[in-house]
This record gives structure tokens, C-alpha cells and sequence, in this order.
């Protein structure tokens, strides 16, 4: 998925070359992932919050091809992992990653407000380690579906606007650990 996010962004900025017009960037951050834990042990079920979380950042690029519609594809990963303690000694670590590329409509509703929302495919990653004597290797899980989006810009000049938006892609499973990439995001985006 990685090879088809950066092949996107190439002939996005290829496609850029012929109209420099309409080409934007930007990055956006969210807050620090929380999560639970269940896991059964001795018929004991104990259910832990997480020791240590991780802030999800996120990298986008995409190319307007009218005022209303723009083609976007983004990267968004989590700085480090989430992690949570097992039983005595041992430790889970989990990280989550998402790359998308999206079809994005614009609704203008001032000159400096406006609303959007992003349907396309995203592909989804997650990663997870377990510290301690005699742990299992690690382990990963992906999942191509769905990415959904919504969201609020503010233009606070003509090539530079503020935005949040709330994210969504398919949910992440392995052997009863669920992971999920849904989240709030706020944003800078750049035109050129």
C-alpha cells in the first residue's frame, strides 16, 4: 500500500509540473490514542488502560481538479506505540498506521469557511510486540477498505487553512485485539 500511496503522490506532483495551480500539502496531529485491554489468563479476565500512548501525526498532499472536487492521498502513523501491561513482566506494545487515497468534495460556504468530506480506499496497519521472558515474536495485521472523512476548513490566507476533521477506516482484528483508526485531526494545509 505504501508503493501505491507514493506512486499516487508522484503523479500528483507530476501532474502538478503542467498546472502548479491547485497542488496542496499539509500535516495534521491528534490526540495521544487511548485504549483498553481484555485478556484472559487462569479463566481470569482482566481488563488494563493503557501505561503509555502514542500521538498519531499525519501527512497529506492532493490536487484540486475543479473548486468543488480534488484527488487527496495522505500517510498517518502513530509516534511510537500504545503500550499496555500484561502479567507480571510482560508488556504489549501496538502501533497503527494508515494510508489512503481519497476523492474529496468541497462545500464553500464564506469566503473563508468551508466544509468537506473524503470517500476513497485506505489500507491499514497494525503492529504488535510483546516484551518479556519467552514472548511470542511480534506480529502485524493489514486491512484494505473503506476511508471516510469529514471535516471544517478555515482559510486563514489565500494559500494557507486551518482544519479538523474526523477520520474513518475499516477497524484492525488479530486473535481478539481489535485496533481502531477512527479519529479527530486538526490540520494545516498549504496550497501552492
Amino acid at each position: 500500500m505504501k508503493k501505491f500511496v507514493c506512486s499516487a503522490l508522484v503523479a500528483l506532483a507530476a501532474s502538478s509540473l503542467a498546472h502548479a495551480e491547485g497542488l496542496y500539502a499539509g500535516a495534521n496531529i491528534s490526540p495521544q490514542t487511548n485504549g483498553n485491554i481484555k485478556f484472559t489468563e487462569n479463566g481470569v479476565t482482566t481488563e488494563r488502560g493503557a501505561v503509555k500512548k502514542a500521538t498519531p501525526l499525519g501527512v497529506f498532499a492532493g490536487y484540486e481538479l475543479s473548486p468543488v472536487w480534488a484527488l487527496e492521498a495522505g500517510y498517518r502513523a502513530d509516534t511510537g506505540s500504545t503500550s499496555f501491561d500484561l502479567s507480571p513482566g510482560y508488556q504489549l506494545e501496538a502501533s497503527v498506521s494508515t494510508a489512503y487515497l481519497a476523492a474529496r468534495g468541497t462545500w464553500q460556504l464564506s469566503d473563508s469557511w468551508s466544509l468537506f468530506g473524503k470517500a476513497g480506499i485506505g489500507q491499514g496497519r497494525m503492529k504488535m510486540d510483546i516484551s518479556g521472558k519467552n514472548a511470542p515474536a511480534g506480529e502485524s495485521v493489514h486491512k484494505t477498505g473503506l476511508y471516510l472523512s469529514v471535516g471544517a476548513s478555515y482559510l486563514i490566507s489565500k494559500d494557507v487553512a486551518l482544519q479538523l476533521e474526523l477520520e474513518h477506516t475499516d477497524k484492525l482484528k488479530h486473535e481478539g485485539l481489535t485496533g481502531t483508526t477512527d479519529r479527530f485531526a486538526l490540520g494545516v494545509r498549504f496550497g501552492f
